[in-house]
């Protein structure tokens, strides 16, 4: 006993351990949000540090709630986990962690997320995690009885909270500014913000999971056109993964990433500004099929109503999914017709052990055969899906070099990292092209293609990497997608569809939510829950010939 009591003597303070950890939270997992404020503060030394000392405050604060004898050092060792993983991905990729962000973890693979655990990461880990979350557990501390414990846990938490309102309100002009200007600001700070997103998105997902699905498009039938169509009407939906506008060169990019489908340019219809619903696949995806534009669309809009495929399967028209994804985000629950391809053990297309996109277009090819009633086929791509972008496409296909074999991107030069993204473009341009050609060879169908890309990507610009980041602040290389439609020859005359004016439209600005009613105009499903003036062939297509 008199060991105890001598190691209780000598240890610190629950107090002590408190401002220490705070501190330590201060500067060890906030180089970004010092970087922000330096910026935002215009570099005033005295702004900068009042402000970080009222957010110091507020982390004291907080820390107080759960200093309790059998709260404090599990608590204070969550703060250090969760603060020493999103640092890293903060400070390295310039990856912002909000609520959209969780969402996006949380509805992803191992197959994805496996990428994202590098050497890099799991020394930063173990480094500013792991070491300091063991020093807080294994250091002695000096336990003051309760009333008086409870007492110092009170002084600390109005010292804390006074400290953070007084440096607010002393500057209150500049500092609400600042905060309500530059929501990047305390988005960027850890771990408050992936504490507070995932808090966030916990409650999104306990208030909807009794939520009742409103159907849509009930009313939905196969109008006159496809009626008199001679064979099934074929349309494939190419959904594709992290392509950029940016990086086509059907879109002026002056590296020639579309060899392959600017030999069929008369043939295609090329959409020059096209913005996407969100910047992650877990927001976008869902929105494009639905009945939503980026304004209206929510996580709880986008449960609570049938999207496109129900609508079609409604009409009477077969819809299929295959996924080379993470997934289809619950869109193809409904129509009983989802394929993952991505574990396939195929050796051509799967050798790595994930499968490229050249898995799809088997897999349309053995499909097709099969077609007897109009069909809608979902074809979701990996596209060019980081980090790991040297995956995504054959050996033979690497056009540009030298190239980045690194899923730890500041590992590779900026030069590398464009290479080997390019070449991902390019593989999808090849993807694209082949699909088209494959489809003009069908006779027992009438086929058209439609390719959208669910967001973009940044490569470093702006020390920003992969995608995801909130679209009020989200940079044009993760909103500006690529759109791209083609028609058969037998299509256009089926459907009395004008190439001409196709392409006239393609000069007008499109986003996201023309996907839903363009498909439903494509197969000539007429319903209430389709609007003429956001499909974009309703102008182009008259009576049948």
């Amino acid at each position: 006993m008199k060991s105890s009591k001598t190691t209780q003597q000598r240890g610190i303070s629950p107090v002590l351990l408190s401002i220490i950890v705070a501190a330590f939270i201060m500067a060890a997992y906030n180089n970004t949000f010092w970087g922000k404020a330096q910026r935002i503060f215009e570099g005033n030394t005295l702004h900068i540090a009042l402000f970080g000392l009222a957010v110091f405050g507020l982390i004291l604060f907080v820390i107080a709630l759960f200093s309790g004898k059998y709260l404090q050092k599990p608590f204070l060792i969550f703060l250090l986990m969760v603060g020493g993983v999103s640092s890293y991905y903060m400070d390295t990729l310039g990856v912002m962690i909000d609520r959209d962000m969780i969402q996006n973890v949380m509805t992803t693979t191992m197959q994805e997320g496996k990428h994202l655990i590098t050497f890099g990461f799991v020394s930063h880990v173990v480094i500013y995690a792991i070491i300091p979350s063991i020093i807080v557990w294994m250091i002695p501390v000096k336990r003051p009885r309760f009333m008086r414990a409870l007492v110092s846990q009170g002084i600390l938490a109005i010292a804390g909270i006074g400290l953070c309102a007084a440096l607010l309100f002393a500057n209150y002009k500049n500092f609400s500014g600042a905060i309500h200007d530059n929501k990047d600001l305390m988005g960027s700070f850890q771990p408050g913000a992936p504490i507070t997103s995932t808090i966030r998105y916990a409650n999104l997902v306990l208030n909807t999971r009794d939520i009742v699905l409103q159907a849509r498009g009930e009313d939905a039938v196969k109008g006159p056109l496809i009626t008199a169509a001679q064979k099934p009407v074929l349309t494939v939906i190419m959904v594709g993964e992290t392509a950029r506008a940016q990086d086509f060169s059907l879109l002026g990019y002056e590296r020639d990433t579309n060899p392959e489908l600017e030999a069929m340019r008369d043939d295609i219809t090329v959409f020059e500004d096209v913005r996407s619903c969100g910047t992650a696949t877990a927001t976008s995806l869902p929105c494009m099929f639905s009945r939503f534009g980026r304004g209206d669309y929510s996580y709880e809009a986008g449960l609570a109503n049938e999207n496109l495929l129900d609508i079609l399967a409604h009409a009477g028209v077969k819809v299929e999914w295959f996924d080379n994804n993470t997934g289809d985000k619950g869109i193809a629950d409904r129509i009983g017709g989802f394929t993952s391809l991505t574990y396939l053990k195929d050796p051509e297309f799967c050798a790595v052990g994930e499968c490229n996109d050249g898995i799809l277009l088997k897999t349309l090819k053995e499909k097709a055969a099969t077609i007897t009633e109009d069909t809608v086929l979902v074809f979701h791509q990996i596209g060019s899906h980081g980090p790991s972008y040297y995956l995504r496409y054959p050996k033979e296909y690497e056009r540009f070099t030298p190239t980045c074999k690194e899923s730890e991107l500041k590992k590779c030069s900026s030069e590398a990292i464009t290479n080997t993204y390019d070449n991902t473009i390019a593989y999808t341009d090849h993807i694209l092209a082949e699909t088209i050609k494959f489809l003009q060879t069908q006779d027992n169908v009438i086929p058209a293609m439609f390719y959208m890309s669910d967001h973009g990507e940044s490569l470093g610009e702006n020390g920003i990497y992969l995608h995801g980041t909130p679209y009020f602040m989200a940079p044009d290389t993760q909103t500006r997608v690529p759109m791209i439609l083609w028609f058969s020859d037998a299509y256009k005359k089926a459907f009395g569809l004008d190439q001409a004016c196709m392409d006239s439209r393609a000069k007008q600005p499109a986003t996201h939510e023309n996907m839903f009613h363009t498909i439903l105009g494509m197969m000539n499903i007429e319903t209430g829950e389709r609007h003429p003036e956001l499909d974009v062939t309703s102008a182009c297509l008259k009576a049948a010939e």
